[in-house]
Parts: structure tokens; sequence; C-alpha cells
């Protein structure tokens, strides 16, 4: 079982629990057997501490700040969440001229980073993450279930993106199934693209490797 990401314990503790499995769990708890990242939010206080989920690159200075400072200063590993929704997009584009994605390496975040959701990247926003060492995770039942959108896969793709995939939330994946995420998204983007098998098997079985 491979999980790039998840937001749920139970999950995290099954996949973690596999010789062969990569677990990035988002959450309070430490998981054996997954890395695990700290969520900062609008709501966290105090210092980032080890490895860290950056819930929007539109935080408060002084979250944004702390964070460049934990993340430039240790090394650590980072998942920014960016370019979920169109109004996310159309925020940071009035206050700042450029998407979340162009925010967060004006940031100096974007270095081998993992960019998580993406509903919305274009196609300047992937190839600043393919020349900054990213990688793209999509979650694609979660981002469906929240009304986010669906992922740009064969975009990403076709533009050399690395993308993996990961099972998001338990609400819209009780058992964390990777397969039917794979699912998931061949269905909906064929179907967005009114064009059968518009991503491949083979494409898809390369996310969980």
């Amino acid at each position: 079982m491979f999980n790039a990401l998840t937001f749920d314990k139970d999950v995290a503790k099954r996949a973690g629990g596999r010789a062969d499995s990569r677990v990035f769990y988002a959450g309070a708890d430490c998981v054996p057997g997954a890395e695990n990242f700290c969520i900062i939010d609008d709501k966290f206080s105090g210092k980032p501490d080890g490895n860290v989920y950056l819930d929007s690159v539109l935080l408060g200075d002084e979250t944004i700040d702390a964070v460049i400072d934990h993340v430039l200063g240790t090394k650590c590993k980072l998942i920014i969440s960016a370019c979920r929704t169109l109004d996310e997009v159309g925020r940071c584009d009035k206050k700042y001229g450029v998407t979340p994605i162009g925010l967060a390496h004006r940031y100096g975040l974007l270095d081998g980073a993992y960019v998580a959701g993406g509903t919305h990247l274009d196609k300047d926003d992937i190839d600043l993450i393919n020349q900054s060492g990213a990688a793209i995770i999509i979650t694609p039942s979660m981002s469906m279930g929240l009304g986010e959108g669906i992922p740009p896969v064969r975009m990403m793709l076709t533009l050399g993106a690395r993308v993996y995939i990961g099972t998001g939330m338990k609400e819209f994946n009780p058992e964390g199934d990777t397969e039917f995420e794979k699912r998931l998204i061949m269905l909906a983007a064929s179907g967005e693209l009114r064009t059968r098998g518009a991503i491949s098997r083979e494409a898809l079985d390369k996310m969980t490797e």
C-alpha cells in the first residue's frame, strides 16, 4: 500500500505498518511508520517544529515568516496546500500579482517541496514546480468531495511533473484505498476531457511507486 498523503491517523497507521509503504501524515499525532507533518493554518500559534504542512500561502505575515525561517533554517520537508480553489487563486493574484505557486516560489519555499491539491494549477505553475524540483500530491476523492474540482493530471504528466497520489480524508475514502483514488481520477479525467483512457493505467501506477 502506498499513501502519499492522509489526514487520518488510522489510515496512516495501517499504511505505515507496511514495509513498502510511503506515508505522509498531516496531523497532531506522531504515527509510527509515517512521515509526520505539523499542520500550520490560521489557528496555529507558536513556532513550527519538524516537517510542515502549510495550509495556505495566504496566512498572516507572522505565520508565513515563521514558516520561511523554519523551513529554510532546518531544511525540513514541506507540503504546501496551493491552488485548491479559484477563490484562493483569485485572492492571491489580486493581492500579490501571482498565483499561490508563484508566491511560494517568491518566498523561497517551493524548492524540493510537495504541492498538495493543485486542482487549479496552470501551465506556468507546473513549469515553476518542475524547475524547483518540487512534486505534486493529488488527493482526488478529497478534491472532488470538497467541491474543489478535478486535478489537471494529464497536463501535469504531459509537462513532466512528478505526481503522487494520496487518499486525503477519511470522509471520502474511509479505507484509505489508493486503488479507489486511481479509478476515480481515471474516470474523472476521461469525463472532463471527453476522451476515453485520458490517463493510462501505467501512468497512474507510477504515482504509487
